[in-house]
C-alpha cells in the first residue's frame, strides 16, 4: 500500500509562535558570544557599525521577503518564492541550497552549543563531561521536541531565546550605566573610528551571519493562523529585534572594554564584562544561556529543513516520502528524522575528528556560502515576480531595495571566497565543498527537467494561502501501511 501525501496543522501557530521561529534561529545569544570578538579583531571598537550596515542588508532582504509573504504561504519558504519569481529551475536550486544549508547549519550550532555547554558546567559545577556527551544528549531532546506538536516547539524556543537574550540586555544596561572602562561614548558607533574601510567590511562579513535566519517563520506559512498578516509580522519584527539587539549591545561591550584589543583577544567576552560589571551569577546565567540559544537555533533549524523538504517532496523535487506527516502530530516526520541522522553523522565522522570550533568554521563557511546564493536569488525573484504584477508594484520597494540586498549579499559572498580565507586543514575546503553541493544540485536540476518536465512545471506550486493557485490538498494524516 502506497502511502499518501502528508498535510500539516493548519491555523495552529500565533504570530507570537512564528516570531519564535525567526529569534531562535538568529540564536541572538550565541551571535554576540561567539562573533563579536572576531569582528572587533577586524575593524577595532568599530565593531557595532559592522552590525549595523549587516541589518540595513538585511533590511532590505526582509522587505523583498515580506512581500512575498503578503502574497503567498507556503511551508516551502523560500523555494516557493524563488519558484514563483523567477522559475520553478531556480526554485528547486534555491531550495537545494537553502535547504542543504540549514541541514548542516543545525549540526555545527548543536556541536558549539555541546561546547558551550561543557565549558560552562566545567566552570561553575563539578561535573565534567566533554562536549561530545553533551552533543548526544542535546540530539535526543531536540529529536524528541521537533517530533512532537509544533506548538511545544515554538514555546520553548522563545522562552529559551529570551532568557538568554533579557540576560545579556542586563548586562549592557549595567554598563551603560556605570560608564564603561573610560565613560560613556558614541565611539563605536563612529564608522572613522574603524581601522579602514576594508576592514569595516570584513567585519560586516562575519556580523551578517549573525542575520541569517531572520526568514524562518516563513517555513511556518501552512501552520500558522492568518498567515498572509501573521508570516510578514514575524519577519519585520524580528530582523528589526535583531538590528537594534546586535548594535546596542555591541556598542556596549565596546564601552565595556574600552579598548578593541581587549575585545578581539577575549574569546569569552560575555562572561568576561558580566563578572566584572555585575558578578559572577550573572556570567552562569550568561554561559548556560549561550549553550541554550544555540540548542533553539538547531531545533529551529531542524524545523526549517524539514518543511522545506516536506514542500520540495509535495511536489516532486525530492523524494515523496519527505511529503510524510506523523499520522498524530502532523509533523514531516521524515524531513526531521533525515535532518538529525545528517547532525548525527556530521557529528560522529567529522566534528568528532575535528576540535568544534573548526568543525564550526568550517560549516558554517560552506552553509553560509549556500544560504547567500540563496538569498541573491530570493531578491533576484522579488524584482522579477513584482515587475511583472504590476499590482502595487513600487520602484522603491520592488527595485532599489533588492537592488540594495543583492549588493550586500553579493559583496558578502564574494568576501567569503576572495581572497581565499587563510585557514588550514579541512577548513581551507570549505568553498569547495559548497560548490561541489551546488554542482550536484545542478545536475538534479537538469535532470528532472529534462526527464520529469511535468514535475519541475509543479515546483511552487501548492500554496497553503495566496491568490488564484492551487490550495494545500486535503489529504488525510498518513499512518503506516
Amino acid at each position: 500500500m502506497e502511502r499518501r501525501i502528508g498535510e500539516l496543522r493548519h491555523g495552529i501557530l500565533s504570530v507570537v509562535d512564528s516570531f519564535a521561529q525567526s529569534v531562535a534561529l538568529l540564536s541572538l545569544a550565541l551571535g554576540v558570544a561567539f562573533a563579536s570578538s572576531a569582528a572587533a579583531g577586524e575593524t577595532g571598537i568599530a565593531a557595532p557599525f559592522a552590525y549595523l550596515i549587516a541589518g540595513v542588508g538585511s533590511l532590505c532582504l526582509a522587505s523583498v521577503i515580506i512581500r512575498f509573504t503578503r502574497r503567498m504561504a507556503s511551508a516551502g519558504g523560500l523555494y516557493t518564492y524563488i519558484s514563483r519569481g523567477l522559475n520553478p529551475s531556480a526554485g528547486f536550486l534555491g531550495g537545494w541550497l537553502y535547504g542543504g544549508g540549514f541541514a548542516v547549519g543545525i549540526s555545527f550550532v548543536l556541536v558549539i552549543g555541546s561546547f558551550f555547554m561543557q565549558t560552562a558546567f566545567t566552570a561553575h559545577t563539578s561535573l565534567h563531561w566533554g562536549w561530545y556527551t553533551w552533543f548526544f544528549i542535546m540530539l535526543a531532546a531536540l529529536a524528541a521536541i521537533a517530533l512532537l506538536d509544533v506548538k511545544l516547539s515554538s514555546r520553548i524556543q522563545l522562552v529559551l531565546a529570551a532568557v538568554g537574550v533579557a540576560a545579556i540586555l542586563l548586562l549592557s544596561i549595567v554598563i551603560a550605566a556605570k560608564g564603561g572602562d573610560h565613560g560613556f561614548s558614541f565611539a563605536p558607533l563612529n564608522p572613522a573610528k574603524a581601522t579602514s574601510t576594508s576592514d569595516l567590511f570584513l567585519a560586516v562579513v562575519l556580523t551578517f551571519t549573525g542575520f541569517i535566519g531572520f526568514e524562518a517563520a516563513a517555513a511556518f506559512g501552512e501552520e500558522a493562523a492568518d498567515p498572509l498578516r501573521a508570516i510578514p509580522k514575524a519577519i519585520l519584527t524580528a530582523v528589526i529585534v535583531a538590528v537594534v539587539y546586535y548594535v546596542f549591545v555591541t556598542w556596549m561591550m565596546g564601552i565595556g572594554f574600552g579598548s578593541a584589543g581587549a575585545w578581539a583577544k577575549d574569546p569569552a567576552a560575555l562572561d568576561t564584562l558580566a563578572t566584572r560589571y555585575v558578578g559572577n551569577w550573572l556570567a552562569v546565567i550568561i554561559d548556560f544561556s549561550v549553550a541554550a540559544s544555540a540548542f533553539v537555533a538547531a531545533l529551529a533549524g531542524t524545523n526549517l529543513t524539514s518543511r522545506t523538504a516536506y514542500a520540495m517532496g509535495r511536489e516532486g523535487g525530492l523524494p515523496r516520502a519527505f511529503a510524510w506527516t506523523h499520522p498524530r502530530f502532523r509533523t514531516p516526520w521524515v524531513g526531521i528524522g533525515f535532518s538529525l541522522v545528517v547532525t548525527l553523522l556530521l557529528g560522529v565522522f567529522f566534528a568528532h575528528h575535528y576540535d568544534p570550533i573548526t568543525y564550526f568554521i568550517w560549516m558554517a563557511t560552506c552553509a553560509t556560502i549556500g544560504i547567500l546564493i540563496t538569498y541573491i536569488l530570493i531578491a533576484v525573484g522579488g524584482i522579477a515576480f513584482f515587475a511583472r504584477d504590476r499590482t502595487g508594484w513600487n520602484p522603491l520597494l520592488d527595485l532599489v531595495v533588492p537592488a540594495g540586498a543583492i549588493a550586500i549579499c553579493g559583496y558578502t559572498l564574494y568576501k567569503s571566497i576572495h581572497p581565499t580565507p587563510a585557514y588550514t586543514g579541512i577548513v581551507k575546503w570549505a568553498p569547495w565543498v559548497a560548490l561541489i553541493w551546488l554542482a550536484v544540485g545542478v545536475v538534479i536540476d537538469l535532470w528532472l527537467t529534462l526527464t520529469k518536465p511535468d514535475r519541475v512545471r509543479a515546483f511552487g506550486t501548492i500554496l497553503g494561502a495566496g491568490e488564484g493557485v492551487p490550495s494545500v490538498p486535503d489529504a488525510p494524516p498518513v499512518t503506516s501501511p
